[in-house]
């Protein structure tokens, strides 16, 4: 059985949602946010619509560990964004303050790369 770590090796979207390493860019930034978002409003619909919702049931079981494994990944999008910009990974923690959160995903969003190389990876969106 192959470890984790060179699964990710080899998919590029597992490296992008769980990875801590490297570059993205701007656009793989919001792309990312958008997804994570859409799931999120998936489940938090299912689960506020209660019994009424079609898989109410479905996302009370499994919708904490989704949620959980969505902010995890906005975390890790967050950190490679950072990389980017040139700065450290633990700015990501802000996301995990009410309200700064979207000031943080915002700022982080449009701020620009560095061109070229930096001490995090040679080039954005790549592993």
């Amino acid at each position: 059985m192959q470890s984790l770590r060179s699964q990710r090796r080899r998919s590029p979207l597992l490296w992008l949602l769980l990875g801590l390493s490297g570059r993205v860019s701007r656009g793989v930034y919001w792309l990312c946010y958008v997804l994570v978002i859409c799931v999120q409003s998936a489940i938090l619909a299912q689960l506020f619509g209660g019994e009424q919702a079609s898989y109410y049931r479905v996302a009370a079981a499994i919708g904490p560990a989704i949620l959980l494994a969505t902010l995890y990944s906005n975390l890790a999008v967050s950190v490679k964004r950072l990389h980017d910009v040139g700065y450290s990974g633990f700015l990501a923690l802000a996301l995990l303050v009410p309200f700064v959160n979207v000031a943080f995903s915002i700022w982080v969003g449009v701020l620009p790369g560095t061109a070229g190389p930096n001490r995090y990876g040679a080039a954005a969106d790549a592993p």
